[in-house]
């Protein structure tokens, strides 16, 4: 007994507070060749981020965080009926649907709990099936990557990119929530290659924000990305390769999207995609297989971010900044060392849990969220995106907003129109 009980870890509190392994530069190489045409600027007392120190996960472990809503916040993913007000877009009905859409996350988070283990969210999500022990030979790394990517769309992605593994976005630990303490990061070594995977989220759902309605967008998008990760990393295992398939864990995901050549970093802190905008869920699969890699991209996003405050404007508890983007860490929960436009994540969590369900206004009324759905939408989106990355930006914010387009959907509404 006296053994076991010394190798629990130390529950994790203010007093205990999790590790840092400090700058990174005395551990790694601090700057890579790619980093500036990524719209990257590392510092010098960079650090990697800990996986305990993330506002979802200080909301279990951390009492300046974890509250009775925030507990309830928890619970509602789970249980029917917590969280409903005589509110439009936070009914019954609502709060069902929103909890359907994460049905099949939380049959794979649920489903190694035993095992101190929260696929997906927590750790990289657990094969189902071991990897063939013959390895398929791979003459060219050009047309395995045209393969993998016909591969990735029919097994559900709506965009695909390849690039190399980066140890400067992986976790130093991870977060056990069966004990409340650090546990050693646990993915394989020798995964060079890095398939990044979007999954589109619904545009009228996303309209109707903030409500539990719009929920169901986030929670299908999560439930999508689960299950086609874990597709594709056994296509590669049945092709005799490793793969891990990653959604929420093990690694800061939108940087490997933007290395990727999936899009730029805006100032609401998400990705923003050239056809999706911010209206994505992103997912990794780490493998092996001899891959080539894409190249970032540009479109004026930093220049055109830089002149539009929708985001932050819309934000009720005001988390998300108005200025230049800025390398001081705002909270606990934001990395050390990366000139960027920081959230505050505390503010904006705790808005979520005050309301009982996420919130994505900065989503909606991002001026590149669009619905693309007739050859006249995607000519406008053409030419938006083309006067929004020249010196006229300032008028194709001016149309967006002259446009109405960011504008609320009541739920009410959105139950009752024909469109999906």
């Amino acid at each position: 007994m006296t053994e076991f009980l010394e190798n629990v870890p130390p529950r994790l509190t203010l007093e205990n507070q999790p590790s840092s392994e400090g700058p990174y530069r005395e551990i790694g190489e601090l700057r890579h060749a790619g980093d500036e045409s990524c719209g990257f600027e590392i510092l010098e007392d960079f650090e990697r981020f800990n996986q305990a120190n993330d506002i979802y996960t200080r909301g279990q472990w951390d009492p300046r965080i974890r509250s009775e809503k925030v507990i309830n916040w928890f619970k509602g993913m789970f249980t029917p009926g917590m969280g409903t007000k005589e509110t439009d877009g936070y009914s019954i009905k609502d709060f069902a649907l929103k909890n359907a859409g994460w049905m099949s996350t939380n049959l794979i988070i649920l489903r190694n709990r035993k095992e101190d283990r929260t696929d997906g969210f927590l750790d990289w999500i657990k094969e189902f099936c071991p990897p063939n022990d013959e390895k398929m030979p791979v003459e060219s790394p050009e047309i395995m990557s045209a393969e993998v990517k016909k591969a990735c769309r029919i097994l559900g992605a709506d965009a695909v990119g390849i690039t190399a593994y980066d140890p400067r976005w992986h976790y130093t630990k991870n977060f056990s929530p069966n004990t409340l303490a650090e546990k050693d990061y646990g993915i394989p070594e020798g995964l060079s290659n890095v398939i990044v995977v979007l999954t589109e989220m619904n545009y009228e759902a996303i309209r109707s924000y903030p409500s539990a309605t719009a929920g169901v967008a986030v929670g299908n998008g999560y439930s999508n990305d689960c299950a086609m990760t874990l597709a594709i990393a056994t296509f590669i295992q049945n092709m005799g390769y490793r793969a891990i398939a990653s959604v929420n864990d093990t690694s800061q995901a939108i940087p490997y999207a933007i290395q990727a050549g999936l899009g730029e970093y805006g100032r609401h802190g998400l990705l923003i995609h050239p056809e999706f905008g911010p209206r994505t869920r992103i997912g990794r699969i780490h493998t092996d297989l001899p891959l080539a890699h894409d190249n970032p991209i540009k479109f004026g996003v930093r220049e055109f971010c830089g002149i539009c405050r929708r985001c932050s404007g819309s934000c009720p508890p005001g988390a998300i900044p108005d200025d230049l983007p800025q390398t001081e860490v705002i909270t606990q929960s934001n990395i050390k060392g990366v000139r960027k436009w920081t959230v505050h994540a505390e503010k904006c969590f705790n808005f979520w849990t005050n309301q009982g369900t996420e919130c994505g206004i900065c989503i909606r009324v991002c001026p590149y969220n669009k619905r693309l759905t007739s050859t006249l939408s995607r000519l406008y989106f053409k030419c938006w995106k083309w006067l929004a990355a020249t010196s006229l930006r300032k008028l194709a914010l001016w149309l967006d907003i002259r446009l109405g387009f960011g504008e609320r959907l009541k739920p009410g509404e959105w139950w009752r129109q024909e469109r999906i």
